[in-house]
């Protein structure tokens, strides 16, 4: 008797999941189900949709799987795999509720023309006069190997997340790329406003490459943001706190990266950013207005500590300066790369480098020849060294310009005005060089004696060439001209006061 009873269950069962599955299979593995959704999906995205298949599974849950979906015209995203679970009754009254949507190997290229989180968030009354499904809510939202595209930057998406009404709880977030790996959580408590707040740890972080993703993002979210938004509301006010130990920006290593990133429409913003690069660090804030063609960036802070040897490589200028820099800045540029952003470079910067040298500028040298004393000429390429080197600088249309250049060393000083071009590193210099009191005592008699300021010789001075191979002339013609001015200005000025002496008994 009781196997049968057990038999009796078996079977019972067997048959309800029987039952079950052809209610699925016919309820949403249809031609006409798919048809329906493509209709009802276009309509609620505002682009059209097709889709390759759909078919029906009844474990773990009713399940409707749909494959090769494609989204625009052109294609802006291409969906391998989307899986919709719900439960059965509503699905027996042709509706999908509370449903757990996953995109699984996916490719999204941004800006997206449409919002995939307002089409999953927005319910629609809306019946197919077909008869076929409708989708009325979405609960969990996760993504599985989603790609965003941007450019020439991609990342790779994991996400676990749950929709309650207009608000969604990220309760993981992982993004990967060649370079990137980050985690995240936190919880947009608006969708309709794109409104909330994520906490990221990212080991590395390519900086411009999620700076890139995030506009592409803030783009997509602007196009599609809610229309019934309050007229003069902020659309979209999504808060970053991120955190890297090391990753890269502009191209170039960095540790200790920390900031706040706000992304609004049209612009994101690092501020307070602060991060180690080139032996020193930064802190500030930095703007990316992503509203036209390309970005427009707005750096703005302090420099502390930064070896300006390893900068002159960046420049393309090996070799040819060191030192520690520091001071303000503040620039503009304009590209999706850090070359192009070099090249439209503009703005200001105040800087002094300590303790270093300039190994092709050979001013003792150049200085001692000029004088006539080659044998107390140190040997070519022996440089400058200098303890501090400053000025404030105007940077635009590819060259740094100064006017109050200022240069301390152990055998001359120097103070004028130059420029050098970007990337060339060509230099245009014109300058006063104070001799040192050991180089003016090698200097002839009469030149010490007429040229001299406070015990110490001033010469005029050319500097062209390159950072790299500097050429330096000195124009000791022009220094005894000038002394000859002096000591004629002198002697009428003796001659002068000795007439009102005169005229004074």
């Amino acid at each position: 008797m009781l196997k049968k009873v057990v038999a009796g269950i078996v079977i019972l069962f067997v048959v309800a999941m029987a039952v079950v599955f052809l209610i699925a299979r016919h309820m949403l593995g249809s031609e006409n189900v798919r048809a329906t959704l493509e209709r009802e999906l276009s309509s609620r995205l505002g682009q059209p949709v097709a889709i390759g298949s759909a078919n029906a599974t009844i474990f773990p849950k009713v399940t409707l799987h749909l494959r090769d979906i494609a989204i625009g015209r052109p294609v802006a995203a291409t969906l391998k795999d989307v899986q919709i679970a719900t439960g059965l009754r509503p699905l027996l009254s042709k509706r999908i509720e509370e449903a757990e949507v996953t995109l699984a190997d996916s490719r999204l290229t941004l800006p997206l023309p449409f919002s995939l989180l307002n089409a999953a968030a927005t319910p629609t009354a809306a019946t197919s006069s077909t008869g076929g499904i409708t989708i009325v809510s979405v609960r969990v939202l996760a993504l599985d190997n989603v790609e965003f595209v941007m450019g020439p930057h991609s990342l790779r998406f994991d996400m676990s997340s749950s929709l309650d009404g207009d608000q969604l709880a990220v309760k993981s977030l992982k993004a990967r790329s060649q370079i990137t790996r980050l985690d995240a959580t936190g919880a947009l408590t608006s969708i309709a406003r794109l409104e909330g707040a994520l906490d990221v740890k990212a080991d590395p972080l390519d900086l411009d490459e999620l700076m890139a993703i995030t506009s592409g993002l803030a783009e997509t979210g602007v196009a599609a943001r809610a229309p019934t938004a309050p007229a003069g509301q902020v659309p979209m006010n999504i808060r970053v706190k991120l955190a890297a130990p090391k990753g890269r920006l502009a191209g170039y290593n960095f540790t200790d990266l920390s900031t706040t990133l706000t992304v609004i429409p049209d612009h994101i913003t690092l501020d307070p950013l602060g991060f180690r690069m080139f032996g020193g660090g930064y802190q500030g804030r930095l703007v990316a207005n992503t509203g036209g063609k390309s970005p427009v960036l707005a750096l703005n802070g302090q420099v502390e500590g930064l070896d300006v040897s390893e900068l002159a490589k960046v420049a393309g200028s090996p070799g040819s300066l060191s030192g520690r820099l520091s001071g303000k800045v503040s620039l503009t540029g304009q590209g999706a790369d850090s070359q192009t952003v070099l090249r439209t470079a503009r703005g200001s910067a105040s800087a002094t480098i300590i303790d270093g040298k300039i190994p092709g500028l050979d001013m003792v040298r150049t200085i001692v020849l000029a004088f006539g004393k080659p044998n107390g000429a140190p040997a070519a390429g022996s440089g400058s060294a200098f303890s501090r080197l400053a000025g404030t600088f105007a940077i635009q249309d590819g060259v740094i310009r100064s006017e109050n250049l200022m240069l301390v060393s152990r055998d001359f000083d120097l103070s004028g005005r130059g420029s050098m071009a970007i990337p060339s590193s060509r230099v245009d210099a014109r300058a006063s060089v104070t001799l040192s009191e050991e180089l003016t005592s090698q200097s002839g008699t009469d030149l010490r004696r007429y040229a001299a300021q406070d015990g110490r010789v001033v010469v005029p001075a050319n500097i062209g060439g390159t950072l790299q191979q500097p050429s330096v002339s000195l124009d000791v013609a022009a220094a005894m001209q000038r002394a000859l001015q002096n000591e004629l200005q002198r002697r009428a000025n003796d001659f002068l006061g000795g007439l009102f002496k005169k005229k004074k008994k």
